[in-house]
């Protein structure tokens, strides 16, 4: 009975292996509009394939490179490389979704990184390419000839992204999956290789990019925020034993978020002036640069606060409430914006929820100040519009 048990077992998990492994490799059910391909393959990442017919004695290829992709405002390209297994170098065939549905196919030589897939001739001949979205699939077919390097085996690359507001593209994704998909591919006999992202070295300007990004959320999209919230300690009661340790925390969290804050602008500006699709970022640019134009103003007035006696200070503290809460707001819009670029929707994700776990905390906070001040008796309509003011000291 035990033996009849094991080999029920074996045999269902045995199963499900060959059930998924088939329905990971296999390809060749999908039904195109009047047309068909001998060969197609799964692609390892983005859960794409790629469908192909080839002539040997012409050299001619017909493919159709799809993807699952429902939502609208998004691109897709496949593309081989002649020369190297990197992205430079690259001859694109791309599709546009536009955020109205409407699709729109091209080609696209890639020299430089940044690009913004514009529109030009490849290296190589190309007979047509057009798209179509067939039951949720979005399909680009072209048919072109293999360069004349005297193989069959090429090295491709295939990747994804957002459409900008003015339906460009936009800058793919920086991590996982969009980081591993290339390789090589052998038309003739249909073997498909995945290169290993282990082997393969980021260049300069993406470590750049994404020390820019980590550097400028953890500044201005965190640490700016959060030492907003340490300066609210100072009306919980540890205040009468550390009275000067909500001043210190606030200061040196803003003072290390605002040259952290420099640092990742300066990265920025760099990037932007190296890149050829600078103009697509014009908005997540001036907000940067509006940034450090408020934030430097904040720390000059630091030097200038007058004492809390002074007939000033009151204008003090609006002044200084007014550029610190612009700071506060343009920071965290400017990450949302670099993270849209990105297009890494799970860090959003946990940006967000950081976002909520503070102001949790700050409404914690608030409503402790507001219950102390009742029970001292200073929560009339003048005390609570003079607390609010002095707040932001």
């Amino acid at each position: 009975m035990a033996y009849s048990n094991n080999v029920l077992v074996f045999f269902f998990f045995f199963s499900l292996w060959f059930l998924s492994s088939y329905a990971r490799t296999n390809c060749s059910n999908f039904q195109f509009h009047g047309k068909s391909y001998d060969s197609c393959s799964h692609l390892h990442t983005l859960n794409s394939f790629i469908h192909w017919n080839y002539d040997v004695p012409s050299r001619t290829v017909d493919i159709a490179f799809r993807k699952s992709e429902r939502q609208h405002g998004r691109w897709l390209a496949w593309a081989i490389n002649p020369t190297s297994t990197g992205m430079i170098g690259s001859q694109a065939f791309v599709a546009l979704q536009r955020s109205d549905g409407t699709l729109e196919a091209y080609t696209s030589p890639i020299n430089t990184y940044g690009t913004t897939l514009v529109k030009g001739d490849l290296s190589f001949t190309v007979h047509d390419v057009s798209a179509q979205n067939i039951n949720g699939q979005v399909i680009i077919f072209a048919r072109f000839e293999l360069p004349m390097n005297g193989s069959n085996v090429v090295n491709h690359v295939w990747q994804e992204g957002p459409l900008q507001d003015d339906d460009t593209p936009g800058s793919h994704g920086m991590s996982g999956d969009n980081l591993r998909s290339f390789g090589t591919l052998n038309f003739h006999s249909g073997k498909t290789v995945a290169i290993s992202s282990h082997n393969v070295k980021l260049n300069s300007r993406s470590k750049i990019k994404i020390a820019h990004g980590i550097i400028n959320a953890v500044s201005w999209g965190m640490m700016m925020p959060l030492g907003v919230v340490l300066a609210r300690l100072r009306y919980l009661p540890l205040q009468e034993y550390y009275p000067a340790l909500w001043f210190n925390l606030h200061i040196y969290c803003q003072s290390i978020a605002y040259f952290l804050g420099i640092a990742g602008g300066g990265l920025g500006f760099y990037l932007g002036r190296q890149s050829s699709s600078v103009k697509q970022h014009t908005c997540h640019r001036y907000i940067g640069g509006a940034l450090l134009v408020l934030a430097t103003l904040q720390v000059l007035a630091h030097r200038l606060r007058p004492s809390k006696e002074h007939k000033y200070r009151v204008h003090w503290n609006i002044y200084h409430w007014c550029t610190g809460y612009g700071t506060i707001i343009m920071g965290i819009l400017n990450c949302f914006k670099g993270l849209q670029m990105m297009d890494v929707g799970i860090w959003k994700n946990a940006y967000i929820a950081f976002l909520a776990s503070l102001a949790f905390v700050a409404a914690v906070l608030e409503v402790s100040r507001c219950y102390l001040n009742a029970n001292k008796g200073t929560a009339t309509p003048e005390g609570v519009s003079a607390n609010c003011i002095e707040d932001k000291a």
